[in-house]
C-alpha cells in the first residue's frame, strides 16, 4: 500500500526527535551529576565555595538558563514524540482500513 510523502517525513521526524530526546536527557543527567560532584567537593570548604560562586556568578547564570531550557526542550520533544506516534498510527490504521 502506498503512503504519501508526508508519512515518510513524519517517520524521519520521529526518529530525529527520539535521538534528540536521548541526547538532551544525557546532557541533563550530566549537569545534575556535575552539580552533585561540586556540592560534595565544597561540602567542607564554605569560604572557597562562596568565593568561587561570586567569581563565577555570570557564567553560572548562563549555565542555569541553558539547563532549564534543556529541560523545557526535553519535555517538548517528549510531547512531540507522542503526537508523531499518534499521527503515524492514524496513518497506518487508515491505510489498513482501505
Amino acid at each position: 500500500m502506498h503512503k504519501d510523502n508526508f508519512y515518510y517525513i513524519l517517520k524521519d521526524r520521529l526518529e530525529y526527535a527520539q535521538d534528540y530526546l536521548i541526547d538532551t536527557t544525557a546532557y541533563i543527567k550530566s549537569i545534575e551529576f556535575q552539580d552533585k560532584v561540586e556540592k560534595e567537593f565544597y561540602k567542607d570548604k564554605i569560604f572557597l565555595y562562596l568565593l568561587v560562586s561570586i567569581v563565577n556568578l555570570p557564567s553560572d547564570l548562563i549555565r542555569n538558563y541553558q539547563y532549564f531550557k534543556s529541560i523545557l526542550n526535553c519535555k517538548r520533544a517528549h510531547k512531540e514524540i507522542q503526537l508523531l506516534q499518534e499521527t503515524l498510527s492514524n496513518y497506518e490504521q487508515k491505510d489498513f482500513l482501505k
